[in-house]
């Protein structure tokens, strides 16, 4: 059965990615010879990770993923890498507006992970480490947790 082109061009799912791309990058490595002039010891890495969601026109979004990775041996930075990952997301119109926020801050930050994961594997072994593999993130428990912090606040301050 041949389809024509109005509707081969239909949103077929809730939401569709456009597209994915580093909107900011910075990689800073000051102590690095410190590697060569010290007894070995094993770095402190701490990695935090945040979704936003901008809104922007006829139903698209703009979903960032901030990632902040830091390392240090003892008190001294080793390192520190922050990116903030972006992705264009179409949501079809008729997407309910109580699952919206679900399909923008848990859904869509699950499917660009992957993409900024290897960014920052890349980056921290061109900078002259191993690559640092970020363990995978549960959006879902990380949604909830934001949503419940936000409602104590309200609820503190009602």
């Amino acid at each position: 059965m041949a389809t024509t082109t109005e509707e081969s061009n239909e949103l077929r799912s809730p939401f569709y990615i456009h597209d994915q791309y580093v909107k900011d990058l910075t990689f800073e490595n000051p102590n690095f010879l410190m590697k060569y002039s010290q007894e070995p010891s094993q770095p402190q890495v701490t990695v935090n990770v945040e979704a936003s969601v901008a809104s922007l026109d006829n139903g698209n979004y703009e979903v960032t993923l901030d990632i902040a990775v830091k390392s240090t041996v003892e008190d001294t930075q080793l390192f520190v890498l922050e990116l903030k990952y972006a992705g264009l997301i179409a949501v079809a119109p008729e997407i309910q507006q109580d699952i919206l926020e679900t399909v923008l801050l848990v859904h869509c930050p699950f499917l660009m992970f992957p993409y900024a994961r290897e960014i920052v594997s890349s980056v921290t072994s061109s900078g002259g480490y191993p690559p640092l593999m970020i363990e995978p993130i549960d959006f879902a428990s990380l949604y909830i947790s934001k949503k419940q912090q936000g409602e104590k606040q309200v609820n503190a301050a009602g």
